[in-house]
């Protein structure tokens, strides 16, 4: 990475900077069963279809049948869905670098915040997810307008502008569309085999945040 070049990180979050997927787990636990199911099926659609808008339409569905017991969904979070080793370190090694921090996700933001104010890294990293006023749960593109469809390739194409160099960080299938546009990923699961064989740029497979800061110190030569 050039010492005076601008970098964005841009983090996705279930499955990513916590174990495995949250919001499928809150809908699973707390509204039903099949919600695994439908989230599944519509991130799928992604592959073929990346444009499509059924996984953002899935999840204010999914979000519209939760009542309002935020304490339990966020003690439930914390039990099975803890945070991935080394998120802590990620955001210090960022920031130190010089690179800012974003979390891109369709996950909710309640949830998400908690998460990034347990470790002590909220006041430092932007979120760009799904929010809600009552029952009702949005996504906003860059511009601020509400978005159905190309959620998070929308933000990277943001990031992307004037030159900035972006460094990814997923692992879904979610993820792909917009990965591919980066400069470096860091990637796990649908999202790296996904991008195996057609991923101009750099990538690295990655257990725990802690080699993904590893890995940007030794892009930086720190």
């Amino acid at each position: 990475m050039s010492s005076n070049a601008r970098t964005i990180l841009q983090l996705d979050f279930d499955g990513t900077l916590v174990e495995g997927d949250a919001s499928t787990g809150i809908l699973e636990h707390f509204v039903g069963a099949d919600w695994p199911e439908r989230i599944n099926a519509a991130s799928q659609t992604l592959r073929t279809n990346p444009g499509n808008s059924a996984l953002i339409d899935t999840m204010i569905a999914g979000y519209a049948q939760l009542g309002t017991d935020f304490d339990a969904y966020v003690q439930y979070l914390h039990e099975c869905h803890p945070a991935r080793p080394g998120l802590r370190e990620l955001i210090d090694t960022a920031s130190r670098l010089g690179i800012e921090a974003h979390v891109v996700s369709n996950g909710f933001e309640f949830y998400i915040r908690d998460h990034l104010r347990g470790a002590g890294v909220e006041d430092r990293v932007p979120v760009h997810t799904g929010a809600a006023r009552g029952p009702l749960l949005s996504y906003a593109g860059p511009d601020g307008r509400p978005i159905r469809s190309r959620f998070k390739e929308s933000w990277t194409e943001h990031f992307l502008r004037d030159g900035v160099r972006v460094i990814y960080v997923g692992d879904g299938a979610s993820d792909i569309a917009a990965a591919s546009m980066c400069h470096a990923v860091f990637a796990r699961d649908s999202l790296l085999t996904g991008l195996a064989d057609r991923f101009q740029g750099e990538l690295r497979p990655f257990d725990t945040l802690h080699s993904v800061a590893h890995g940007l110190r030794e892009m930086a030569g720190a």
